[in-house]
């Protein structure tokens, strides 16, 4: 029975991830769409999973033809290529999260030359990267300084690396005080420590707002 088992076909070599990102790259016939895009489109009087298949079949043969590696059969390619397009578009993502935070290299990243080739063909505008910012204003907190008459909510935008000022923090607690704030603009962070900092002075801010427009409501209704 041992001997009847299916053996696991070989790893795919660095060589053959860039030859099979280089094929699904290159433009399908006169179609105007590369590879990868002919097979991600939707089906259509002239996109089939016929015409799909015929192009799987071609990329066997270009790929064979062009490494002195084991066989890839269609299917086999088809299904590594789905793989490398799901995995490295999340390691492409972890790396700008990284680099969002700390600002520049060095840090432990698996972003490589096969995750640059993936990205390349699938567009790296295309990933949805997540957690770029330090932190985001959700509708909850923008309603509540909208109840606390306030005029304009900026949301933060990645800056450069610079020079550490938590300073920032406290200096921004002492202008607005405990009464109705006129803005919501965070200060500039440089390290993920002040971007904690940030949060919390945020979510702070949420609840004392929360607080207050729970006690207006609680008058009104005694009003009534």
């Amino acid at each position: 029975m041992a001997e009847m088992a299916k053996q696991r076909s070989p790893n795919f070599s660095m060589q053959a991830n860039s030859l099979l990102s280089q094929l699904m790259g290159e433009e399908y016939k006169d179609t105007g769409l590369s590879r990868h895009k002919y097979n991600i489109h939707r089906f259509t009087s002239k996109i089939s999973r016929v015409t799909k298949n015929e192009m799987w079949a071609e990329i066997a043969e270009m790929f064979s033809a062009n490494t002195t590696g084991p066989h890839r059969t269609a299917d086999q390619l088809e299904k590594k290529w789905e793989n490398n397009v799901s995995k490295h578009r999340g390691i492409y993502n972890d790396h700008q999260r990284l680099l969002s935070l700390t600002g520049s290299a060095p840090f432990q990243s698996k972003y490589d030359i096969i995750t640059e080739s993936v990205m390349a063909v699938v567009g790296k505008e295309s990933a949805a990267v997540q957690g770029v910012a330090p932190f985001t204003l959700d509708r909850t907190f923008i309603q509540l300084t909208d109840t606390s008459q306030a005029t304009t909510v900026e949301p933060p935008s990645p800056a450069p690396p610079q020079q550490c000022d938590n300073r920032a923090v406290k200096r921004r607690l002492d202008t607005n005080g405990e009464h109705a704030v006129s803005a919501v603009k965070p200060a500039t962070t440089c390290c993920s420590h002040c971007s904690l900092n940030e949060l919390n002075v945020l979510k702070k801010r949420k609840m004392e707002l929360q607080i207050r427009l729970y006690k207006a409501q609680l008058a009104r209704l005694g009003e009534e």
